[in-house]
């Protein structure tokens, strides 16, 4: 059998690979695991037609087809003709894993050609990026796996606290189930009451030099990131999450609030709640203007231009630090 997945990165992609394939460990015998960066079709065709030794179903999983796309590209060739092979997909179970980001236009484009092997008897499957009422369900049921429950309004602050990426949201509600003993419900107590470590992340420190203009800090903690691969649109959404509750705390703030007020009006946590205000009271409205503009920009880049990702959040981290000029 073809299964085709296609969309970013994130832990419903690598879930559903692994449920396809029947839960392949790493050393089994009758499993193989190709990468589309260094492996080519003719390598996932002796891939798919080696003859097993025990005579076991074979499993192959080919990541990074989304490198083998444009005008000269066999992949998709292939594998039209594999799904309608019924001695290949009788012995061998297929995962393409095509990783694009469905929320971006062009990536829609590239992703056509996969989408379309539905026709040929694949089974499809798309994940696009998480909606705040996506990553809602994707928290509770996350936290029903790990047999605890979750309300929805703490879902929805835990949504805005980590954003939403399924792989971060996964690993937090694992946090917070164990937090409560693996029994019960986590509530809005419980996510504020953990907010305060989910702010070490090396995320949020990034996001606390960026907004304090400390440009060799900020750069600094960038590059640990991008060394672990943290996905480049979350660090960007981070920027952006940052820049909209500096916003709303600079209506408060010229509304005579606090960052009590600040927090019924928005359900931010307080500590968050209070390092926003202090935060607003250091930007002009003009500098925070500058600074969506600035993200808008390096948004599109990272979309349309195909640059180097990380020079160009390196380039961002260097505008939105950067100290005003005074003028004479």
């Amino acid at each position: 059998m073809l299964y085709v997945f296609v969309g970013s990165r994130d832990q419903r992609l690598r879930e559903a690979v692994h449920v396809a394939l029947g839960h392949p460990a790493a050393e089994e015998l009758g499993f193989t695991h190709l990468d589309g960066k260094q492996a080519s079709v003719d390598d996932l065709a002796a891939a798919c037609g080696t003859l097993s030794m025990f005579g076991e179903r074979r499993k192959v999983f080919f990541e990074n087809a989304q490198i083998h796309t444009g005008r000269r590209a066999k992949l998709t060739e292939w594998l039209r003709a594999f799904a309608r092979d019924p001695a290949l997909t009788a012995a061998c179970d297929l995962a393409v894993a095509v990783y694009l980001d469905l929320g971006d236009r062009r990536a829609r484009d590239r992703a056509r050609a996969f989408v379309a092997l539905e026709k040929a008897g694949a089974q499809v499957r798309e994940f696009r990026p998480l909606t705040a009422a996506d990553a809602v369900r994707f928290i509770q049921h996350r936290a029903r796996d790990q047999g605890v429950a979750i309300t929805a309004d703490a879902a929805a602050r835990l949504a805005e606290i980590v954003t939403t990426d399924a792989g971060i949201l996964a690993s937090e509600v694992d946090k917070l189930a164990a937090y409560i003993g693996f029994s019960g419900t986590v509530d809005l107590d419980a996510v504020d009451a953990a907010s305060a470590t989910i702010g070490e992340h090396a995320r949020w420190d990034y996001i606390n030099a960026v907004v304090d203009r400390r440009l060799d800090r900020a750069l600094r903690v960038l590059h640990d990131m991008l060394d672990l691969k943290a996905p480049h649109a979350l660090i960007l959404s981070d920027i952006t999450t940052s820049l909209r509750r500096m916003a709303s705390a600079k209506r408060e703030l010229a509304a005579g609030g606090n960052a009590g007020s600040l927090a019924r009006a928005t359900g931010l946590p307080p500590r968050v709640a209070q390092q926003s205000m202090r935060q607003a009271a250091q930007i002009s409205d003009r500098l925070l203007t500058r600074l969506y503009a600035e993200v808008a920009r390096t948004d599109l880049a990272l979309k349309s231009t195909g640059g180097d990702p990380d020079a160009l959040l390196e380039i961002l981290t260097a505008r939105v630090t950067a100290r005003p000029v005074r003028r004479a």
